[in-house]
Protein backbone atom coordinates (compact mmCIF):
# COMPACT_ATOMS: atom_id res chain seq x y z
CA UNK A 1 0.00 0.00 0.00
CA UNK A 2 1.45 3.42 -0.95
CA UNK A 3 0.85 6.54 1.16
CA UNK A 4 0.65 10.09 -0.25
CA UNK A 5 3.84 11.13 1.61
CA UNK A 6 6.21 9.97 4.30
CA UNK A 7 4.74 12.19 7.00
CA UNK A 8 1.19 10.86 6.53
CA UNK A 9 2.48 7.29 6.44
CA UNK A 10 4.32 7.78 9.74
CA UNK A 11 1.23 9.27 11.35
CA UNK A 12 -0.95 6.37 10.24
CA UNK A 13 1.55 3.82 11.58
CA UNK A 14 1.66 5.50 14.97
CA UNK A 15 -2.12 5.47 15.10
CA UNK A 16 -2.14 1.77 14.31
CA UNK A 17 0.27 1.06 17.19
CA UNK A 18 -1.89 3.14 19.55
CA UNK A 19 -5.06 1.31 18.46
CA UNK A 20 -3.33 -2.03 18.97
CA UNK A 21 -2.24 -0.98 22.49
CA UNK A 22 -5.80 0.01 23.42
CA UNK A 23 -7.15 -3.26 22.00
CA UNK A 24 -4.68 -5.25 24.09
CA UNK A 25 -5.67 -3.39 27.25
CA UNK A 26 -9.40 -3.86 26.57
CA UNK A 27 -8.82 -7.56 25.91
CA UNK A 28 -7.10 -7.94 29.26
CA UNK A 29 -10.14 -6.53 31.04
CA UNK A 30 -12.69 -8.69 29.25
CA UNK A 31 -10.74 -11.95 28.89
CA UNK A 32 -11.56 -14.59 31.52
CA UNK A 33 -8.13 -14.69 33.07
CA UNK A 34 -7.02 -17.53 35.33
CA UNK A 35 -5.39 -15.28 37.91
CA UNK A 36 -3.05 -17.13 40.23
CA UNK A 37 -3.27 -15.85 43.79
CA UNK A 38 -0.56 -18.29 44.83
CA UNK A 39 3.00 -17.24 44.07
CA UNK A 40 2.27 -13.68 42.99
CA UNK A 41 5.69 -12.83 44.38
CA UNK A 42 7.34 -15.52 42.25
CA UNK A 43 9.03 -14.37 39.05
CA UNK A 44 11.16 -15.74 36.25
CA UNK A 45 14.89 -15.10 36.30
CA UNK A 46 15.45 -15.31 32.56
CA UNK A 47 13.34 -15.98 29.49
CA UNK A 48 13.91 -16.61 25.79
CA UNK A 49 11.49 -16.04 22.93
CA UNK A 50 12.08 -17.35 19.41
CA UNK A 51 9.78 -15.52 17.04
CA UNK A 52 8.80 -14.98 13.44
CA UNK A 53 6.68 -12.36 11.77
CA UNK A 54 6.27 -9.63 9.20
CA UNK A 55 8.28 -6.43 8.70
CA UNK A 56 6.71 -3.40 7.04
CA UNK A 57 9.70 -1.17 6.33
CA UNK A 58 9.30 2.56 5.86
CA UNK A 59 8.67 3.60 2.25
CA UNK A 60 11.74 5.85 2.15
CA UNK A 61 13.94 2.81 2.72
CA UNK A 62 12.80 1.55 -0.71
CA UNK A 63 12.71 -1.93 0.79
CA UNK A 64 9.99 -4.52 0.22
CA UNK A 65 7.88 -5.80 3.07
CA UNK A 66 9.38 -9.07 4.23
CA UNK A 67 9.37 -12.10 6.51
CA UNK A 68 11.42 -11.65 9.69
CA UNK A 69 12.64 -14.14 12.30
CA UNK A 70 14.81 -13.96 15.37
CA UNK A 71 14.94 -14.27 19.09
CA UNK A 72 14.69 -12.32 22.33
CA UNK A 73 16.33 -12.84 25.66
CA UNK A 74 15.21 -11.16 28.90
CA UNK A 75 16.48 -10.67 32.41
CA UNK A 76 13.61 -10.22 34.87
CA UNK A 77 14.18 -7.76 37.71
CA UNK A 78 10.63 -7.63 39.08
CA UNK A 79 7.56 -9.74 38.53
CA UNK A 80 6.30 -7.19 36.02
CA UNK A 81 9.50 -5.55 34.76
CA UNK A 82 12.34 -6.93 32.67
CA UNK A 83 15.05 -5.77 30.28
CA UNK A 84 15.10 -7.57 26.96
CA UNK A 85 17.43 -7.81 24.02
CA UNK A 86 16.15 -8.48 20.51
CA UNK A 87 17.90 -9.77 17.42
CA UNK A 88 16.02 -10.33 14.16
CA UNK A 89 16.92 -10.92 10.52
CA UNK A 90 15.04 -10.40 7.28
CA UNK A 91 15.98 -11.01 3.65
CA UNK A 92 14.25 -8.58 1.27
CA UNK A 93 14.76 -6.50 -1.92
CA UNK A 94 15.53 -2.93 -2.86
CA UNK A 95 12.54 -1.82 -4.89
CA UNK A 96 14.49 0.89 -6.74
CA UNK A 97 17.77 -0.85 -7.54
CA UNK A 98 16.33 -4.39 -7.65
CA UNK A 99 19.05 -5.85 -5.53
CA UNK A 100 18.99 -8.11 -2.47
CA UNK A 101 18.90 -6.42 0.91
CA UNK A 102 19.54 -7.99 4.35
CA UNK A 103 17.89 -6.18 7.22
CA UNK A 104 19.03 -6.77 10.77
CA UNK A 105 17.04 -5.51 13.75
CA UNK A 106 18.68 -5.19 17.18
CA UNK A 107 17.19 -3.63 20.27
CA UNK A 108 17.41 -3.30 24.03
CA UNK A 109 14.08 -2.58 25.71
CA UNK A 110 12.26 -2.38 28.98
CA UNK A 111 9.18 -4.61 29.09
CA UNK A 112 6.38 -3.69 31.53
CA UNK A 113 3.73 -6.38 32.04
CA UNK A 114 0.27 -5.22 33.10
CA UNK A 115 -1.16 -8.46 34.58
CA UNK A 116 1.82 -10.73 35.20
CA UNK A 117 -0.19 -13.31 37.20
CA UNK A 118 -2.94 -13.68 34.61
CA UNK A 119 -3.35 -16.13 31.81
CA UNK A 120 -3.82 -13.18 29.45
CA UNK A 121 -1.06 -10.68 30.15
CA UNK A 122 -0.74 -7.53 28.00
CA UNK A 123 2.53 -5.63 28.09
CA UNK A 124 4.24 -2.48 26.83
CA UNK A 125 7.83 -2.25 25.62
CA UNK A 126 10.14 0.64 24.79
CA UNK A 127 13.86 1.09 24.26
CA UNK A 128 16.73 1.73 21.84
CA UNK A 129 16.94 0.00 18.47
CA UNK A 130 19.26 -0.24 15.50
CA UNK A 131 18.52 -1.35 11.95
CA UNK A 132 21.41 -2.55 9.80
CA UNK A 133 20.72 -2.40 6.06
CA UNK A 134 23.16 -4.41 4.01
CA UNK A 135 23.09 -4.76 0.21
CA UNK A 136 25.57 -6.04 -2.34
CA UNK A 137 28.07 -3.46 -3.48
CA UNK A 138 27.14 -0.94 -0.77
CA UNK A 139 28.39 -0.13 2.66
CA UNK A 140 26.21 -1.21 5.58
CA UNK A 141 23.81 1.52 6.57
CA UNK A 142 23.05 1.97 10.30
CA UNK A 143 19.76 3.50 11.40
CA UNK A 144 19.42 4.18 15.13
CA UNK A 145 16.48 5.39 17.15
CA UNK A 146 13.80 4.59 19.66
CA UNK A 147 11.32 1.77 19.41
CA UNK A 148 7.98 1.20 21.15
CA UNK A 149 5.64 -1.75 21.12
CA UNK A 150 2.62 -3.42 22.58
CA UNK A 151 1.94 -7.09 23.00
CA UNK A 152 0.25 -9.83 24.93
CA UNK A 153 1.35 -13.10 26.49
CA UNK A 154 -1.13 -15.96 26.67
CA UNK A 155 -0.06 -18.44 29.34
CA UNK A 156 0.05 -22.02 28.01
CA UNK A 157 1.30 -23.71 31.16
CA UNK A 158 3.49 -23.47 34.21
CA UNK A 159 3.38 -21.07 37.13
CA UNK A 160 4.49 -17.51 37.78
CA UNK A 161 8.15 -18.50 37.93
CA UNK A 162 8.48 -20.93 35.05
CA UNK A 163 6.00 -20.97 32.22
CA UNK A 164 5.36 -21.18 28.50
CA UNK A 165 3.44 -18.43 26.76
CA UNK A 166 2.29 -17.57 23.26
CA UNK A 167 3.54 -14.04 22.58
CA UNK A 168 1.94 -11.61 20.11
CA UNK A 169 3.54 -8.22 19.46
CA UNK A 170 3.43 -5.11 17.28
CA UNK A 171 6.57 -2.95 17.43
CA UNK A 172 7.34 0.43 15.82
CA UNK A 173 11.08 0.84 15.17
CA UNK A 174 11.44 4.61 14.84
CA UNK A 175 14.68 4.99 12.86
CA UNK A 176 16.59 8.16 12.22
CA UNK A 177 18.01 8.35 8.71
CA UNK A 178 21.78 8.46 8.44
CA UNK A 179 23.88 10.59 6.09
CA UNK A 180 23.57 7.92 3.43
CA UNK A 181 19.97 8.97 2.79
CA UNK A 182 18.88 12.16 1.04
CA UNK A 183 16.43 12.98 3.85
CA UNK A 184 19.11 12.76 6.51
CA UNK A 185 17.91 13.33 10.10
CA UNK A 186 14.29 12.43 9.53
CA UNK A 187 12.69 9.66 11.63
CA UNK A 188 10.79 6.86 9.99
CA UNK A 189 8.43 4.15 11.26
CA UNK A 190 9.14 0.51 10.62
CA UNK A 191 6.34 -1.76 11.85
CA UNK A 192 7.34 -5.28 12.89
CA UNK A 193 4.54 -7.71 13.77
CA UNK A 194 5.61 -10.99 15.36
CA UNK A 195 4.35 -14.13 17.03
CA UNK A 196 6.64 -16.07 19.34
CA UNK A 197 6.81 -18.73 22.01
CA UNK A 198 8.31 -17.53 25.28
CA UNK A 199 10.04 -19.88 27.72
CA UNK A 200 10.52 -18.42 31.20
CA UNK A 201 12.73 -20.00 33.84
CA UNK A 202 12.68 -19.33 37.56
CA UNK A 203 12.31 -20.98 40.94
CA UNK A 204 8.83 -20.84 42.42
CA UNK A 205 7.89 -21.56 45.99
CA UNK A 206 5.72 -24.57 46.83
CA UNK A 207 2.23 -24.75 48.30
CA UNK A 208 2.14 -28.30 49.66
CA UNK A 209 -1.35 -28.14 51.14
CA UNK A 210 -2.85 -26.17 48.24
CA UNK A 211 -4.35 -23.49 50.48
CA UNK A 212 -3.14 -20.55 48.40
CA UNK A 213 -0.28 -19.63 50.73
CA UNK A 214 3.22 -20.74 49.80
CA UNK A 215 5.06 -23.01 52.22
CA UNK A 216 7.61 -20.35 53.08
CA UNK A 217 4.83 -18.07 54.36
CA UNK A 218 2.39 -20.76 55.56
CA UNK A 219 2.19 -20.86 59.37
CA UNK A 220 -0.26 -23.79 59.31
CA UNK A 221 0.92 -26.68 57.17
CA UNK A 222 -1.46 -29.46 56.18
CA UNK A 223 -4.58 -27.32 55.90
CA UNK A 224 -7.55 -29.48 54.77
CA UNK A 225 -8.54 -29.03 51.16
CA UNK A 226 -11.28 -26.44 50.70
CA UNK A 227 -10.65 -24.60 53.97
CA UNK A 228 -10.51 -20.80 53.83
CA UNK A 229 -7.24 -19.46 55.26
CA UNK A 230 -5.91 -16.10 56.38
CA UNK A 231 -2.77 -14.39 55.08
CA UNK A 232 -0.62 -16.66 57.26
CA UNK A 233 -2.14 -19.81 55.76
CA UNK A 234 -4.09 -20.73 58.88
CA UNK A 235 -7.72 -21.91 58.52
CA UNK A 236 -10.45 -19.58 59.75
CA UNK A 237 -13.47 -20.70 61.77
CA UNK A 238 -15.86 -17.77 61.93
CA UNK A 239 -18.47 -19.47 64.10
CA UNK A 240 -15.91 -21.32 66.29
CA UNK A 241 -17.63 -24.68 65.84
CA UNK A 242 -14.42 -26.56 65.08
CA UNK A 243 -15.13 -26.90 61.33
CA UNK A 244 -13.14 -24.55 59.11
CA UNK A 245 -14.76 -21.96 56.85
CA UNK A 246 -15.01 -23.29 53.32
CA UNK A 247 -15.72 -26.78 54.65
CA UNK A 248 -18.42 -25.60 57.08
CA UNK A 249 -21.79 -25.97 55.35
CA UNK A 250 -23.69 -24.33 58.21
CA UNK A 251 -22.28 -20.91 58.94
CA UNK A 252 -23.08 -18.99 62.15
CA UNK A 253 -23.59 -22.09 64.32
CA UNK A 254 -24.52 -20.95 67.87
CA UNK A 255 -21.66 -20.98 70.35
CA UNK A 256 -21.43 -24.27 72.23
CA UNK A 257 -23.46 -26.37 69.78
CA UNK A 258 -22.04 -29.74 68.76
CA UNK A 259 -21.68 -30.18 64.99
CA UNK A 260 -21.10 -32.96 62.49
CA UNK A 261 -18.18 -33.21 60.06
CA UNK A 262 -19.80 -30.68 57.72
CA UNK A 263 -20.21 -28.11 60.50
CA UNK A 264 -23.97 -28.50 60.89
CA UNK A 265 -25.42 -28.59 64.44
CA UNK A 266 -26.67 -31.89 65.90
CA UNK A 267 -30.05 -32.24 67.61
CA UNK A 268 -30.24 -35.84 68.78
CA UNK A 269 -33.66 -35.59 70.43
CA UNK A 270 -35.04 -33.26 67.73
CA UNK A 271 -36.42 -30.78 70.21
CA UNK A 272 -35.10 -27.77 68.29
CA UNK A 273 -32.25 -27.09 70.73
CA UNK A 274 -28.84 -28.19 69.50
CA UNK A 275 -26.71 -30.76 71.33
CA UNK A 276 -24.15 -29.03 73.49
CA UNK A 277 -26.67 -26.30 74.32
CA UNK A 278 -29.45 -28.76 75.21
CA UNK A 279 -29.35 -29.37 78.96
CA UNK A 280 -32.05 -32.04 78.85
CA UNK A 281 -31.03 -34.76 76.44
CA UNK A 282 -33.53 -37.40 75.36
CA UNK A 283 -36.59 -35.15 75.41
CA UNK A 284 -39.64 -37.14 74.23
CA UNK A 285 -40.73 -36.42 70.68
CA UNK A 286 -43.36 -33.69 70.53
CA UNK A 287 -42.58 -32.10 73.88
CA UNK A 288 -42.28 -28.30 73.98
CA UNK A 289 -38.97 -27.15 75.46
CA UNK A 290 -37.45 -23.95 76.80
CA UNK A 291 -34.28 -22.26 75.47
CA UNK A 292 -32.09 -24.75 77.31
CA UNK A 293 -33.87 -27.72 75.73
CA UNK A 294 -35.76 -28.79 78.86
CA UNK A 295 -39.43 -29.84 78.53
CA UNK A 296 -42.16 -27.56 79.88
CA UNK A 297 -45.02 -28.80 82.08
CA UNK A 298 -47.29 -25.81 82.52
CA UNK A 299 -49.94 -27.58 84.62
CA UNK A 300 -47.44 -29.63 86.67
CA UNK A 301 -49.20 -32.93 86.03
CA UNK A 302 -46.02 -34.75 84.99
CA UNK A 303 -46.88 -34.84 81.27
CA UNK A 304 -44.90 -32.40 79.12
CA UNK A 305 -46.53 -29.60 77.12
CA UNK A 306 -46.93 -30.65 73.51
CA UNK A 307 -47.69 -34.21 74.62
CA UNK A 308 -50.28 -33.20 77.24
CA UNK A 309 -53.73 -33.37 75.63
CA UNK A 310 -55.50 -32.03 78.71
CA UNK A 311 -53.95 -28.68 79.51
CA UNK A 312 -54.66 -27.00 82.82
CA UNK A 313 -55.04 -30.25 84.79
CA UNK A 314 -54.87 -29.77 88.56
CA UNK A 315 -51.39 -30.90 89.68
CA UNK A 316 -52.93 -33.00 92.45
CA UNK A 317 -54.83 -35.22 90.04
CA UNK A 318 -53.61 -38.56 88.79
CA UNK A 319 -53.28 -38.46 84.99
CA UNK A 320 -52.69 -40.92 82.20
CA UNK A 321 -49.87 -40.82 79.62
CA UNK A 322 -51.76 -38.16 77.65
CA UNK A 323 -51.99 -35.88 80.65
CA UNK A 324 -55.70 -36.42 81.18
CA UNK A 325 -57.20 -37.27 84.62
CA UNK A 326 -57.62 -40.98 85.32
CA UNK A 327 -61.09 -42.22 86.30
CA UNK A 328 -61.14 -43.97 89.70
CA UNK A 329 -62.03 -47.68 89.39
CA UNK A 330 -64.11 -49.73 91.85
CA UNK A 331 -61.01 -51.37 93.30
CA UNK A 332 -59.35 -47.97 93.72
CA UNK A 333 -62.40 -46.71 95.55
CA UNK A 334 -62.18 -49.73 97.85
CA UNK A 335 -58.50 -49.05 98.46
CA UNK A 336 -59.02 -45.37 99.22
CA UNK A 337 -62.22 -45.83 101.26
CA UNK A 338 -61.06 -48.71 103.46
CA UNK A 339 -57.29 -48.66 103.15
CA UNK A 340 -57.18 -52.17 101.76
CA UNK A 341 -58.33 -54.46 98.97
CA UNK A 342 -59.57 -57.96 99.67
CA UNK A 343 -60.00 -60.56 96.96
CA UNK A 344 -60.96 -64.23 96.94
CA UNK A 345 -60.55 -64.57 93.19
CA UNK A 346 -56.80 -65.10 92.93
CA UNK A 347 -56.59 -68.77 92.01
CA UNK A 348 -53.81 -71.14 93.11
CA UNK A 349 -53.38 -74.85 92.53
CA UNK A 350 -54.68 -76.83 95.50
CA UNK A 351 -52.15 -76.95 98.35
CA UNK A 352 -49.62 -74.97 96.20
CA UNK A 353 -48.29 -71.41 95.84
CA UNK A 354 -48.38 -71.67 92.02
CA UNK A 355 -50.69 -69.11 90.44
CA UNK A 356 -53.24 -70.24 87.92
CA UNK A 357 -52.07 -67.99 85.04
CA UNK A 358 -55.14 -68.87 83.00
CA UNK A 359 -57.29 -66.82 85.37
CA UNK A 360 -55.51 -63.63 86.52
CA UNK A 361 -58.25 -61.13 85.71
CA UNK A 362 -58.82 -60.15 89.33
CA UNK A 363 -55.12 -59.86 90.05
CA UNK A 364 -54.59 -57.74 86.92
CA UNK A 365 -57.30 -55.33 88.09
CA UNK A 366 -55.56 -55.04 91.43
CA UNK A 367 -52.26 -54.37 89.65
CA UNK A 368 -53.82 -51.59 87.58
CA UNK A 369 -55.31 -49.99 90.69
CA UNK A 370 -52.06 -50.11 92.67
CA UNK A 371 -50.07 -48.75 89.70
CA UNK A 372 -52.11 -45.55 89.82
CA UNK A 373 -51.07 -44.89 93.42
CA UNK A 374 -47.32 -45.50 93.53
CA UNK A 375 -46.92 -43.36 96.66
CA UNK A 376 -48.61 -45.95 98.89
CA UNK A 377 -46.75 -48.58 100.89
CA UNK A 378 -48.75 -51.79 100.82
CA UNK A 379 -48.71 -55.06 102.75
CA UNK A 380 -49.76 -58.17 100.81
CA UNK A 381 -51.25 -60.63 103.29
CA UNK A 382 -51.95 -64.28 102.49
CA UNK A 383 -54.78 -66.09 104.38
CA UNK A 384 -56.00 -69.71 104.42
CA UNK A 385 -58.88 -71.67 105.97
CA UNK A 386 -58.31 -74.10 108.86
CA UNK A 387 -58.00 -77.21 106.73
CA UNK A 388 -54.66 -78.94 107.38
CA UNK A 389 -51.92 -78.19 109.85
CA UNK A 390 -51.59 -74.59 111.05
CA UNK A 391 -47.80 -74.51 110.44
CA UNK A 392 -48.25 -75.69 106.86
CA UNK A 393 -50.99 -73.13 106.24
CA UNK A 394 -48.80 -70.27 107.51
CA UNK A 395 -45.90 -71.19 105.22
CA UNK A 396 -48.29 -71.67 102.28
CA UNK A 397 -49.92 -68.29 102.81
CA UNK A 398 -46.48 -66.60 102.95
CA UNK A 399 -45.46 -68.22 99.65
CA UNK A 400 -48.75 -67.30 97.99
CA UNK A 401 -48.39 -63.65 99.09
CA UNK A 402 -44.86 -63.61 97.62
CA UNK A 403 -46.12 -65.18 94.38
CA UNK A 404 -48.68 -62.38 94.09
CA UNK A 405 -46.00 -59.68 94.56
CA UNK A 406 -43.71 -61.39 92.04
CA UNK A 407 -46.52 -61.42 89.47
CA UNK A 408 -47.34 -57.74 90.03
CA UNK A 409 -43.71 -56.61 89.75
CA UNK A 410 -43.21 -58.64 86.56
CA UNK A 411 -46.34 -57.31 84.84
CA UNK A 412 -46.78 -53.76 86.15
CA UNK A 413 -43.65 -51.58 85.79
CA UNK A 414 -44.98 -48.84 88.06
CA UNK A 415 -45.07 -51.21 91.04
CA UNK A 416 -41.84 -50.83 92.99
CA UNK A 417 -40.92 -53.85 95.14
CA UNK A 418 -39.51 -51.76 98.01
CA UNK A 419 -42.96 -50.24 98.54
CA UNK A 420 -44.38 -53.68 99.29
CA UNK A 421 -44.07 -56.25 102.07
CA UNK A 422 -45.51 -59.80 102.18
CA UNK A 423 -46.91 -61.59 105.25
CA UNK A 424 -48.34 -65.08 105.57
CA UNK A 425 -51.10 -65.21 108.25
CA UNK A 426 -52.23 -68.76 107.62
CA UNK A 427 -55.53 -69.50 109.37
CA UNK A 428 -55.00 -66.94 112.18
CA UNK A 429 -57.37 -64.19 111.01
CA UNK A 430 -60.56 -65.78 109.66
CA UNK A 431 -63.35 -63.51 108.46
CA UNK A 432 -65.97 -66.31 108.53
CA UNK A 433 -66.61 -69.67 110.15
CA UNK A 434 -64.44 -72.53 108.94
CA UNK A 435 -67.32 -74.92 109.66
CA UNK A 436 -69.02 -74.26 106.36
CA UNK A 437 -67.79 -74.42 102.79
CA UNK A 438 -68.84 -70.81 102.23
CA UNK A 439 -66.94 -69.68 105.31
CA UNK A 440 -63.77 -71.53 104.34
CA UNK A 441 -63.97 -69.97 100.84
CA UNK A 442 -64.18 -66.50 102.40
CA UNK A 443 -61.15 -67.21 104.59
CA UNK A 444 -58.99 -68.22 101.58
CA UNK A 445 -58.10 -64.71 100.47
CA UNK A 446 -55.35 -62.19 99.68
CA UNK A 447 -55.49 -58.73 101.27
CA UNK A 448 -53.69 -55.57 100.17
CA UNK A 449 -53.43 -53.19 103.14
CA UNK A 450 -52.09 -49.61 103.05
CA UNK A 451 -49.39 -49.06 105.66
CA UNK A 452 -48.71 -45.30 105.26
CA UNK A 453 -52.13 -43.99 106.25
CA UNK A 454 -50.98 -40.34 106.13
CA UNK A 455 -50.23 -40.67 102.43
CA UNK A 456 -53.57 -42.46 102.06
CA UNK A 457 -55.37 -39.39 103.37
CA UNK A 458 -53.64 -37.27 100.71
CA UNK A 459 -54.73 -39.67 98.01
CA UNK A 460 -58.30 -39.62 99.35
CA UNK A 461 -58.28 -35.83 98.97
CA UNK A 462 -57.01 -36.19 95.38
CA UNK A 463 -59.90 -38.54 94.65
CA UNK A 464 -62.40 -36.05 95.97
CA UNK A 465 -60.91 -33.34 93.78
CA UNK A 466 -61.09 -35.72 90.81
CA UNK A 467 -64.73 -36.40 91.52
CA UNK A 468 -65.40 -32.64 91.62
Amino acid sequence: MEFPNCQSRSLVMKKLVLIAALAMLLGSLTFTAATASVGDADKPVISVTPYLGHANWDTDLHTDESFIYGGRGALHFLRWLSVEGTYGMSATNNRVETRDVDMTHMGVDLVAELFPSSKFNPYLTAGWAQLNRESEGRETEYLNGWEVGVGAKIRLGGDNASYRALRLEVRDVISKFSEAFPNYGETKDNIITTVGLQFAFGKGSKDSDGDGVRDRSDACAGTPKGAVVNASGCPTDSDSDGVFDGIDQCADTPQGALVDASGCPLDSDRDGVFDGIDQCAGTPRGAIVDASGCPLDSDGDGVFDGIDQCAGTDPNLQVDMKGCPIAVTELEEQLLDTGHITTNNIVFASGSDKLDTSDTKQLDEVGEALSNWPQLRVEIGGHTDSTGRASFNKKLSQKRAQAVLDYLVANFPKIVPVQYTVVGYGEDNPVASNDTAEGRAANRRVEFKVLNTAELKKQIEKRRMLER
